[in-house]
């Protein structure tokens, strides 16, 4: 119980009594212009065609729909934006960021360096307005290198209240990101071809694998085309197909208590097939067919499931509405063998960006609602789960956040729902560093909200690059 008292008094006391910061991440960078690039004074607004700044998750991440290596303006995002102190000068990121860029040809957007050169000066301040596609956007970081790496590595600290366990510390992931790009011509909006490979081990808790090389697997590997107007793309491969908020914690019930073709909906839960889609700045769709294939080494199995994925909605700068669907039919085991079940999940999302509205008041909320419906030749079943989170961002590197999510497998059954609130802390010391401290208290029945019985106290380091 000694712990749980030592989190809420570091909580306590690093809550200040003013706010002052940027917004985080998709949702709050509505409300900083260079939260993604250098402060863009004098630039001017292109056409809807070529626009690439959005508040999707594809803006600072390679994959369309979020997660993994990441782009010029999630570099630059994470280097000179999000971190408490920011110790780099302006041009240093660049360096930084070269390490990431096995192959970069300086020279390789001719328009760009023309437009470059021809850009107008601001008046009275000798700044010359960078060019759309050029490093000089990003602080000199190469917006499309033919060769580029990423890595993530997180361990994880977990202590559970009066259960009887040992408090484990683990890996939970470790991962390497390769992108190669054998076309990539020198001029936006002419389409790109991208070749991507997340490769790693899986992380547990509890020993589940032989050894290092039983936890070796390939989370994604496809070829993306992107870079064409509207910001539309296509890929083909084996990708987490777009569903629900993609939230950090794959935990949450609305990611991991609704099965979707038999298996938790979390970042391992990549299927094999085509993805196309568009995000002309505030309105997105994402659509794709698949088969469902659970294992990443045989990525065609019928017996796993074919099925498809929508999303689409609007994310505009104080709010972001959202729907999709998910389904198909998939054989799922039984004690008598295997029976053809079909399924349908529903999910709608929303945002509140509240400091667009309310200055200087840089708190943001999440919710989801999903229904989850299965049916067989023996059974028909819906499963209802639930997301809500208010988050606030205190200074600058570190973000306070409670939520609450809820989960009821089958609404035809009574006593079978699940509750979990949490409260946490999000700091981000120095570039690629994430240190996260959570409390999360579990319950079942509304007799049971006060037993602190299996609760959790979780600590995560999470080095990215």
């Amino acid at each position: 119980m000694w712990r749980w008292c030592l989190f809420a008094a570091l909580a306590g006391l690093t809550w200040p009594s003013a706010a002052l910061a940027l917004p985080q991440f998709a949702v709050r960078s509505a409300s900083r212009c260079d939260t993604c690039h250098v402060d863009p004074k004098g630039w001017d607004d292109p056409a809807l065609a070529e626009r690439k700044c959005s508040l999707d998750c594809g803006t600072c991440h390679v994959a369309p729909t979020g997660g993994g290596l990441r782009t010029a303006a999630g570099q630059y995002y994470l280097l000179r934006t999000l971190p408490t102190w920011r110790t780099l000068p302006p041009g240093s990121s660049a360096q930084i960021s070269a390490l990431t860029h096995l192959w970069s040809r300086p020279d390789a957007n001719p328009q760009a360096v023309t437009l470059a050169a021809s850009q107008p000066t601001l008046a009275g301040e000798g700044l010359t307005v960078p060019a759309p596609g050029t490093a000089g956007r990003y602080d000199g970081i190469a917006p499309t290198p033919d060769v580029q790496i990423g890595a993530s590595l997180r361990f994880a600290y977990v202590d559970e209240a009066d259960d009887g366990r040992d408090a484990s510390l683990f890996p939970m992931q470790s991962d390497v990101q390769l992108a190669v790009r054998p076309y990539n011509p020198g001029r936006l909006n002419a389409g790109r071809l991208t070749l991507l490979v997340d490769a790693g081990f899986r992380g547990a808790r509890d020993e589940a694998f032989d050894g290092m090389a039983d936890r070796a697997f390939v989370r994604e590997a496809y070829a993306l085309f992107d870079d064409l107007p509207y910001r539309a793309y296509a890929r083909v491969g084996r990708f987490l197909p777009a569903h629900g908020w993609r939230l950090a914690d794959h935990t949450t019930f609305t990611r991991n208590a609704q099965a979707i073709f038999g298996q938790p909906f979390d970042f391992e839960r990549q299927v094999t097939g085509l993805e196309v889609g568009l995000n002309p700045n505030y309105a997105y769709l994402h659509a794709s067919v698949f088969n469902a294939a659970n294992r990443w080494d045989d990525p065609i199995q019928p017996d796993d499931g074919f099925g498809g994925a929508l999303a689409f909605g609007w994310r505009d700068l104080a709010w972001h509405l959202g729907g999709s669907v998910v389904g198909g039919q998939y054989s799922a085991a039984t004690a008598t063998g295997a029976l053809d079940t079909w399924q349908l999940a529903y999910s709608l999302q929303w945002a509140l960006n509240l400091e667009v509205w309310v200055p200087r008041l840089p708190l943001s909320y999440l919710g989801e609602l999903q229904a989850n419906h299965r049916f067989d030749a023996r059974d028909d079943r819906l499963g209802l789960s639930a997301f809500h989170e208010l988050s606030a961002w205190i200074v600058q590197g570190l973000a306070a956040s409670v939520d609450y999510t809820w989960a009821d497998p089958s609404t035809r059954l009574a006593y079978d729902t699940r509750h979990r609130a949490s409260v946490g802390l999000t700091w981000y010391p120095i570039e690629f560093i994430e240190i996260i401290a959570q409390a999360r208290h579990h319950w079942q029945h509304t007799d049971d909200r006060f037993d602190l019985t299996g609760d959790e106290l979780m600590l995560q380091v999470h080095a990215t690059y």
